[in-house]
């Protein structure tokens, strides 16, 4: 077997001599707080927070960007925290075939020193903190150029602390706007962020469709705590009523917590912000009480997936009675792009199934990672710096580039799903 048609998923270990000798510097931040404010006391759209960052006072000092400390030997290494065990393994595996399909295109061309790419994959599953350890080894062992991580916000974080101590950058499938707030030069998030998303969502619901009485469903993770609290603020902005909010408690339990607030007549659309597999559980009990209610899904809950044989996983369908479109918000938008045709084609034939708009995104952020890697070569530094230089990429998902403090730019839109998530109007 050839190197070009050998399995690129691997493991790149490093002398525990090497850590020391590539990386003896810690980068220096430098962040410049301006625009301070009193917060608005009103519910107007244009309240401002207290303060700001200012995106464009974000630079990065060291010397990592010399040759010296360029990554060597015949491959460099994407690392990746993806879930490998636990309820969400089967959306980890769909996610490593999506960016296995992405590494295979870029492999059919080497790099300009004749580098080859390779996955190191580590996994995200297990008690709080293991991630920190196995980013760590990424990092050390692996000789990762960049990480990627998971839609989990908790991952990205500890991502975005260990990453950005060491001097590496990390591209994130999260949604937690948080993670690039605070405009920290090692992150970049990919696709929508919580507010997007509840912008959205408040837009379509408050002013176009004039839909009052809201019920909002949380998930009482790290995510549904971030994402809903994004849709109350923007519903605050738009002079809405703040909805009503019901917290799912994080046990098997939970989903029979909200059946109280279903009120039928008194309840014109519901937003859910969970993670797939309470979406899966909780849109049938919805319609049991409001068959006709629109339901609002986050980018999470909207991976809607339904269990068949031998452990895949399907995007579900609505239920047969159900005459009202699920709707999510999505930068991919009504009319698929040729890029998307493509990439929704070829995965389908590696992978069985359909792909989910966060197989699209972790495909895409292989591919943004590679067009980085051949024009800065195999150095991180200089790789974050490509990252943040604004330079657009076409990608499954539409144009790519970041913002300076790593927000992905584009535009979001509300798609709704008659036939289903694996079929768009």
């Amino acid at each position: 077997m050839n190197e070009r048609n050998s399995p690129a998923i691997q493991t790149m270990n490093v002398l525990p001599n090497s850590k020391v000798l590539c990386w003896p510097w810690i980068p220096v931040l430098l962040f410049t707080l301006i625009g301070s404010s009193a917060a608005a006391q009103t519910r107007s759209a244009t309240a401002r927070p207290y303060a700001a960052m200012n995106p464009n006072a974000v630079y990065y000092f060291g010397t990592g960007g010399r040759s010296a400390h360029d990554l060597r030997g015949p491959h460099v290494t994407i690392g990746m925290m993806l879930p490998l065990r636990g309820p969400f393994a089967a959306e980890g595996k769909s996610l490593l075939q999506a960016a296995q399909l992405a590494l295979d295109e870029e492999n059919k061309t080497p790099l300009p020193d004749g580098q080859r790419l390779a996955l190191a994959v580590r996994d995200e599953s297990g008690p709080w903190g293991q991630a920190s350890d196995e980013i760590v080894h990424l990092i050390f062992d692996d000789n990762a150029v960049a990480i990627v991580t998971s839609p989990d916000g908790a991952i990205a974080h500890q991502a975005e602390q260990v990453a950005n101590k060491i001097g590496v950058p990390v591209v994130t499938l999260a949604s937690d706007v948080t993670t690039t707030q605070i405009n920290m030069p090692w992150i970049f998030r990919l696709g929508p962020s919580d507010r997007d998303e509840a912008l959205a969502f408040a837009r379509d619901i408050y002013a176009k469709h004039g839909r009052r009485n809201v019920l909002l469903i949380a998930e009482a993770d790290h995510d549904g705590r971030a994402g809903s609290a994004e849709f109350e603020r923007a519903a605050q902005e738009l002079g809405a009523p703040a909805p009503l909010r019901v917290n799912l408690p994080l046990s098997p339990a939970g989903a029979a917590s909200f059946a109280p607030a279903l009120k039928p007549g008194a309840t014109d659309a519901i937003v859910l912000w969970s993670d797939a597999e309470v979406a899966a559980e909780l849109i049938p009990r919805i319609r049991e009480t409001l068959p006709h209610t629109p339901i609002y899904l986050c980018r999470k809950a909207a991976e809607f997936v339904a269990p068949i044989e031998k452990g895949k996983f399907v995007l579900a369908q609505p239920m047969a009675n159900d005459p009202q479109m699920w709707i999510s918000a999505s930068r991919l938008g009504t009319a698929p792009s040729g890029s998307q045709r493509q990439f929704e084609q070829e995965f389908l034939a590696r992978a069985g199934i359909k792909p989910s708009e966060a197989d699209a995104a972790i495909y895409d952020a292989v591919h943004v990672i590679a067009s980085a890697l051949r024009r800065a070569g195999s150095n991180r530094v200089r790789v974050r710096d490509v990252l943040a230089s604004g330079r657009t990429v076409k990608g499954a998902t539409g144009t790519i580039s970041f913002d300076a403090a790593g927000n992905e730019r584009g535009r979001m839109t509300v798609i709704p799903y008659a036939g289903g998530f694996d079929q768009r109007p």
